[in-house]
């Protein structure tokens, strides 16, 4: 009982404001959606964290007076990921923002449209020759890959707004792609380079080639695989690598482990070399959690695809089993709680449109009013940003909506027509 009387003793509260550099936040009172910050708890480095939690209107939180008075030396702040992301220097991976638009949502919106169908069109273009065992034009893929790189530097939530408000009917052509944009957004959130998007966003493209070698009856079971069939389909991630050896194409090695090893998992239940925590490549880890994000949100022969919302809240569940935590909670972030195209309703009842994801707060996108509680339509819809109380005058979101239980469709809301060439 003495030694847990010493440690409440060593817990006070204090206005944030009053915070220094030194000091240990043991809890900031918010829960991990409504702050800044990666944990509750952090020695305070640098003063720009502190002014985190003030931006956020954090206004109290709790200290540890005991591991304060520990501090030696302050830490080097952390700048930047290094080239090559490893577990280590995820934990740091908070420090760093979704980058600012550098061009509006409803301007990027149409370049992103037309590199998003371009790389579709290569995506079955890939398919088909892989099938008749033809070469695979390489630069192609890798021109459309550096397209849908370079409209995530401009806007990192058009593509990824595109892939949930665009209809497809062959899975097999868009998972890939989808993946693609996914980890490409993902891994501009960790502070990955410029090659390595390219690298990245080029292996998310062919890591699931090895399906095509997959029979059709294991493939698109709609019910429970047997044992014997469940091992065939888990050598899908092995005969991507392998195809793109017998290839022999001109990539760079990370290209081929993201295909190999974006099935492993850090607790060693994956496949199909059983890799455990940093042995697993990081750029196969990104890839890993949008091809889960992916599959669980599309539609498929055999089930309907989960609400964005839904298939986070799984992925959040494997955090420490499955993924890294700190990957898991910037992924979430990249993709965002409610992500552009979700239908939402309002605490009023009325019906919103997600238009934009706000990254410092995840629970306070930019929206659209476009119909009243009693699901009337309005002519003119409202822009509302939850995260400026001026402007969202109590407004909150109360519950995502399928867009099955609506009578309008999302993407009406956005500017998603193509550009001509």
């Amino acid at each position: 009982m003495k030694m847990i009387r010493k440690n409440i003793d060593m817990i006070r509260k204090i206005p944030t404001k009053n915070l220094e550099v030194g000091m240990f936040v043991s809890d900031v009172g918010r829960t991990w959606f409504n702050h800044p910050w990666k944990t509750k708890s952090r020695l305070l480095t640098e003063r720009s964290e502190i002014d985190e939690l003030i931006k956020f209107g954090i206004e109290e939180v709790y200290i540890d007076t005991e591991k304060s008075k520990k501090i030696q030396k302050p830490k080097e702040p952390f700048k930047q990921l290094p080239n090559t992301i490893n577990p280590r220097a995820a934990r740091n991976v908070v420090k760093i923002e979704k980058p600012d638009p550098v061009v509006p949502l409803e301007i990027e919106f149409p370049k992103a449209a037309k590199a998003y169908t371009k790389a579709l069109d290569t995506s079955k273009a890939l398919v088909a020759a892989c099938r008749m065992n033809k070469r695979i034009e390489v630069s192609e893929v890798q021109e459309n890959v550096d397209e849908l790189v370079e409209s995530v530097s401009r806007n990192p939530d058009a593509l990824t707004a595109l892939i949930k408000l665009r209809h497809f009917d062959d899975y097999t052509y868009t998972h890939c792609l989808n993946v693609s944009v996914l980890a490409i957004s993902a891994g501009k959130t960790l502070g990955l380079s410029h090659n390595e998007l390219k690298i990245l966003g080029l292996g998310t493209m062919f890591h699931d080639l090895g399906k095509l070698r997959i029979p059709d009856n294991i493939l698109n079971k709609p019910g429970k695989l047997t044992d014997e069939e469940f091992s065939v389909m888990r050598s899908h991630a092995a005969l991507s690598a392998e195809i793109l050896l017998e290839q022999n194409l001109n990539v760079d090695d990370k290209v081929i482990q993201v295909a190999r090893f974006h099935h492993e998992r850090i607790d060693g239940s994956g496949y199909p070399d059983h890799l455990q925590g940093e042995e697993i490549p990081s750029l196969a880890t990104i890839c890993g959690l949008s091809d889960v994000y992916d599959a669980l949100t599309s539609d498929r022969v055999y089930h309907k695809g989960m609400l964005p919302h839904d298939a986070l809240k799984f992925i959040y569940s494997l955090r420490g089993t499955h993924f890294q935590p700190d990957w898991v909670d910037r992924f979430v972030q990249s993709v965002g709680i409610y992500p552009p195209g979700s239908v939402v309703e309002l605490n009023t009842g009325h019906l919103a449109v997600v238009m934009e994801v706000n990254n410092r707060s995840l629970l306070t996108p930019l929206i659209k009013i476009v119909a009243d509680p009693h699901a009337q339509l309005y002519t003119r819809p409202k822009l509302v940003d939850l995260s400026k109380p001026a402007e969202s005058q109590g407004w909150s979101i109360s519950k995502v909506v399928p867009p099955s239980n609506v009578s309008f469709e999302p993407s009406s809301f956005f500017n998603i027509t193509e550009p001509e060439a």
